[in-house]
């Protein structure tokens, strides 16, 4: 299954932007079995963040809403040491 994000409007793309990240990126992280770390609740609207990795290897968090069929980035980042070996850790589990 592709997945295609819309980034919201202009203020997402440059959150993701800002970390160096492009949208396709985004898109290969979350279509390559990304692993759902938590979900938030955000002034009522619930945000999950996945980790999930590009097809490069690039580890990336990404924090998204569900919109019916639509999937919306709120931000995009790489993965920190922690988070590294939290992903690698899940991975060797089987998640």
């Amino acid at each position: 299954m592709q997945v295609r994000c819309s980034t919201g409007g202009a203020s997402n793309l440059r959150k993701i932007r800002a970390h160096r990240i492009k949208a396709e990126e985004v898109e290969k992280a979350l279509s390559n079995d990304p692993i759902p770390i938590y979900e938030q609740d955000v002034e009522g609207e619930v945000r999950y963040v996945y980790y999930g990795e590009t097809d490069s290897g690039r580890l990336l968090a990404v924090v998204l809403v569900e919109r019916g069929e639509q999937i919306r980035v709120v931000t995009a980042y790489d993965l920190d040491a922690g988070q590294k070996k939290d992903y690698l850790a899940r991975r060797l589990r089987g998640e």
